[in-house]
């Protein structure tokens, strides 16, 4: 090897030294990655791939083979998918072959060069040649046969964690669609994967406001440049980085959807609740760089695998539910116990929300009150003011003496006066419930 360094002239530097770092990279590679890979054949697309970041560097053709000697890769386009006589011996013998332009006329599909076998985990998967007589091309043999199988080692990873990352994501797809019907199978299946199943979990779902709004110049020369696709891996990858424990699940779940499968150390909501906050601002601080909205739900913790499938549900709803309730206004992230009546309403039947309104409604003309946005505005400010009129008009910039107006119209038109407790309560429930019904005035 140091004799071929030192007769390399000053002009060849250049694809010496990228060799010398694909050398470093083969060193440093997680061979143990491949160990456990059931098949490591050289497609085309991978050897063409390899043989185009190298061909000019070297100005010589670079021939791949995969393990049955057909070319799979090569600089002379017509030569791919031909039987190449050289390399098949290569695969046989395990050792390197020098062939001279004397020997390649007696050979099946062969010029001469030089032809190196590729090992992967020990075992032989394909030869690599250079085209050209064996003195002036042998220099680069070996460092090119090294260059060739680190190259390749980074493409099967690459596709193991993506065939690792598509496992999980069907393993999380199945849990929330309730596709576990061996369940001992599944948890089983689930440890494979790396996941402690004995673990607590509640579901988040994550939903991006605007996956494909490039409007805001703060992001025109990165984010905005990815197609929607890359977006989505980008966002993801955001996601798995706030959401590090490998015990969480994370999975990209639609267009603008993702779920997290959060595991617990503690069942204690508020230190739960602290932990996902936690994340969340985490998460929100790197989505900012790039000017990304989003919300989170978070659902309820309830045991077992049929437990953590409900748990989604109601993450799902809470978005639901915001969306109805506040278009365009929602949150950053709502817990579904902080939306316990509006979840009950959620999936109480619309005949039963309609009995309710008219036995809240009894007077005659009350369903005017409905269609009056500013006094539907003015009693949803009450309530969320805490029953306090001087904060109300503070938030409505108005004064105490219009809010005070205000509800005692309320008062006329339903006969329920919103300062007296109980009337309070039934106009509340009465509010929330057509909220998230999407109720419009006149509906039956």
């Amino acid at each position: 090897m140091l004799v071929a360094f030192n007769i390399i002239h000053e002009e060849d530097k250049e694809i010496f030294d990228l060799m010398k770092d694909l050398a470093q990279a083969h060193r440093i590679i997680n061979v143990n990655a491949f160990k456990e890979s059931p098949s490591m054949e050289i497609t085309h697309e991978y050897a063409q791939s390899i043989v185009e970041k190298t061909k000019n560097l070297l100005g010589k053709n670079i021939n791949i083979m995969n393990s049955l000697g057909i070319i799979v890769g090569s600089k002379d386009k017509s030569r791919i998918n031909t039987f190449h006589e050289g390399a098949a011996e290569v695969i046989k013998t395990g050792k390197e072959m020098e062939i001279t332009s004397e020997q390649a006329g007696k050979l099946e599909g062969v010029k001469p060069g030089v032809n190196l076998p590729i090992y992967l985990n020990d075992r032989i998967v394909g030869v690599v040649g250079i085209t050209g007589e064996p003195d002036e091309v042998r220099p680069f043999g070996q460092l090119l046969k090294i260059s060739v199988e680190t190259m390749l080692k980074q493409f099967f990873l690459s596709e193991q964690l993506r065939m690792e990352q598509n496992s999980k994501e069907l393993y999380i797809h199945d849990i929330i669609n309730g596709n576990f019907q061996d369940k001992n199978m599944f948890l089983a299946k689930g440890e494979v994967l790396g996941y402690d199943m004995s673990l607590p979990r509640i579901a988040l779902t994550i939903k991006i406001n605007d996956l494909t709004d490039d409007r805001n110049p703060k992001n025109f020369h990165s984010y905005q440049a990815l197609s929607a696709q890359e977006k989505r891996e980008k966002i993801l990858e955001f996601i798995k980085s706030m959401f590090n424990n490998p015990q969480h699940m994370v999975s990209h779940n639609g267009s603008n959807h993702y779920i997290v499968l959060f595991a617990l150390m503690d069942l204690d909501f508020e230190t739960v609740k602290e932990q996902i906050n936690d994340a969340v601002k985490m998460l929100a601080k790197e989505m900012e760089k790039h000017s990304i909205r989003f919300c989170v739900g978070v659902g309820s913790y309830y045991p077992d695998l049929v437990g953590l499938r409900k748990s989604y549900k109601e993450a799902v709803k809470v978005l639901q539910i915001l969306d109805k309730k506040s278009p365009g206004k929602v949150p950053r992230i709502v817990f579904a116990q902080d939306l316990s009546l509006e979840m009950m309403l959620a999936v109480t039947p619309d005949h039963i929300i309609n009995i309710y309104k008219s036995q809240v409604l009894t007077k005659k003309g009350a369903e005017v009150f409905l269609k009056d946005d500013k006094l539907i505005n003015t009693l949803k400010m009450y309530f969320s003011s805490n029953l306090n009129i001087s904060k109300t008009a503070d938030k409505l910039k108005v004064t105490r003496n219009t809010v005070s107006a205000r509800l005692d119209k309320i008062k006329k038109l339903t006969g329920l006066m919103p300062t007296d407790f109980n009337d309070a309560v039934k106009l509340k429930v009465l509010l929330t419930a057509l909220d998230v019904k999407s109720y419009t005035p006149g509906q039956k």
